[in-house]
């Protein structure tokens, strides 16, 4: 299993209220790197973050195909997984090659996951993996989901992941967010729980890859670690670091 842990991948833009695709990011490299580890393009599977919206889920299904042709990505199959087909979530897997973990709400997805048994499915595959936001969130194997407003302040933060890897990451990370008025309840939440584990905060672009021999860290990250941020990385960069907890 290769694994990518990334906030953005590109691939999609928003335009007069409307999503077309595009290529997918080649900034810090992700697109060589992705097609480097690609073996082989017969199957590509996207596993929904929101099993019940099938319209969307069908939609972002679409701009992917696009958006990896554009990418110069041609498979055999394109598959959703959502709660339509999850009875056969492990026929669907096996075989492979390119796996999204959709971004989208990070608890509705975590639910869905373990409804599924995911991580049963992924533990062993030799597929490639893309996490993106919160499907990198919910790759770790002791989940931080932080808390965006006081309705998130209703459930809590500690979820069961899919345990590809101990690292935590914090998507779409902004060092200008740190003293917005809308992200304090985020902000306050995340630097706590840096006493308690390292989080890496993974600006857009910015990705770490998960090989068999190390994980990579490319492009703008910073490490939160005992209440304090250090920048780790900057775009055009990268640095070996720790898959530990």
């Amino acid at each position: 299993m290769i694994l990518f842990l990334a906030s953005n991948i590109g691939g999609i833009k928003k335009e007069n209220g409307k999503k077309y695709p595009v290529k997918f990011f080649e900034k810090n490299n992700f697109l060589n790197n992705l097609k480097k580890y690609l073996d082989c393009t017969k199957k590509f599977v996207l596993i929904s973050s929101n099993p019940d919206d099938y319209e969307k889920n069908d939609l972002f299904l679409n701009i992917d195909i696009e958006a990896l042709r554009l990418s110069d990505l041609i498979f055999d199959e394109y598959v959703i997984l959502d709660r339509r087909n999850a009875n056969s979530a492990e026929s669907i897997l096996k075989d492979a090659n390119l796996i999204f973990l959709s971004g989208g709400n990070t608890l509705i997805q975590n639910k869905f996951f373990n409804q599924i048994n995911l991580k049963k499915y992924l533990t062993n595959t030799n597929s490639v993996i893309v996490g993106i936001s919160a499907g990198s969130i919910n790759a770790a194997k002791n989940v931080f989901n932080s808390p965006e407003s006081e309705d998130d302040l209703n459930n809590s933060p500690y979820l069961q992941g899919l345990e590809l890897t101990n690292i935590n990451v914090e998507p779409h990370f902004d060092l200008n967010n740190l003293t917005n008025d809308s992200k304090k309840i985020q902000i306050d939440s995340i630097l706590s729980e840096s006493n308690k584990r390292v989080l890496y905060g993974l600006t857009d672009g910015a990705y770490i890859i998960k090989n068999n021999s190390n994980c990579i860290l490319y492009g703008e990250s910073y490490k939160i670690n005992h209440g304090s941020i250090t920048k780790l990385c900057g775009d055009d960069n990268f640095l070996v670091i720790d898959d530990i907890i």
